[in-house]
């Protein structure tokens, strides 16, 4: 099934008609009829999050390394991310495992760029040469990148570790176990699976930047704040940042390969 405008639409309308969230309020906007759009979309967000029991606790951002302008592909890559944390942290699908995952896609800006030369027929020498096509400046659509919300990894995941996720260890850290040192904290205990979810994505999914930029993972407990949300809320906050009315929820939520909304 597709989440459809109505399907979206009637989902808002049977919420709170208030921000019961937000801790902060940007007084500049606040009677603004968007602003309060966009709160109000946040707030549902969050409410599904809170009822399912499945709060985020991971913002995984993933940038291209090349300008990916096909939305299709987007989404299939989004697959991807899901079937290579699930065959890792989750490969028999056991329910204590489970991991919420949710997909937001945004747009980059427009860029105002040089035109590459093209072959063009010089009529009185009848040879083709490069020049520019019209102007040598061009407006160019900026490209996708995604932020994928996480729900918590069950500590047995890597207290218990299966065969997978062993081989992830002793490859992250030159040892067949963690070292102690990292199980000691909660603090140490959410490194370790940040840095197995960044092995994970980026040794298996080729579409993601190498470099430094390309990936970057983000704990909802060390989350300050956005837009007056906090903690696990902000990351929502953040992720749904564009979304002011239901065809911003279509464009942003990649509804058919996440998991927080059943939407009937």
């Amino acid at each position: 099934m597709n989440a459809t405008k109505t399907h979206y639409r009637e989902w808002i309308k049977r919420r709170h008609n208030m921000s019961i969230h937000q801790e902060e309020v940007e007084e500049k906007y606040a009677t603004r009829r968007w602003y309060i759009n966009k709160n109000h979309i946040r707030d549902t967000f969050i409410d599904e999050y809170g009822y399912s029991g499945y709060k985020p606790c991971y913002m995984v951002t993933r940038t291209y390394y090349y300008e990916q302008n096909d939305i299709k592909k987007v989404k299939e890559d989004n697959k991807r991310m899901n079937n290579v944390v699930e065959d890792i942290l989750n490969p028999r699908n056991k329910p204590e495992y489970y991991i919420c995952k949710d997909h937001f896609i945004e747009t980059h800006k427009d860029k105002l760029v040089k035109k590459e030369k093209k072959p063009v027929l010089n009529t009185i020498m009848q040879e083709w040469e490069l020049d520019w096509d019209g102007g040598s400046l061009e407006i160019r659509k900026g490209g996708f990148h995604v932020h994928t919300l996480f729900s918590e990894i069950d500590d047995s995941v890597i207290l218990n570790p299966n065969g997978k996720v062993r081989k992830l260890i002793e490859k992250i850290y030159g040892l067949d176990t963690i070292p102690v040192s990292l199980l000691e904290s909660d603090e140490g205990m959410t490194r370790v699976k940040t840095e197995l979810l960044e092995y994970v994505i980026r040794q298996r999914c080729d579409f993601i930047g190498k470099g430094q930029l390309g990936l970057d993972i983000q704990v909802a407990e060390e989350y300050g704040h956005f837009d007056g949300y906090r903690g696990w809320k902000g990351l929502v906050a953040y992720v749904t940042k564009m979304m002011y009315n239901v065809d911003n929820i279509v464009q942003i939520y990649d509804y058919e390969n996440s998991d927080i909304l059943d939407i009937r």
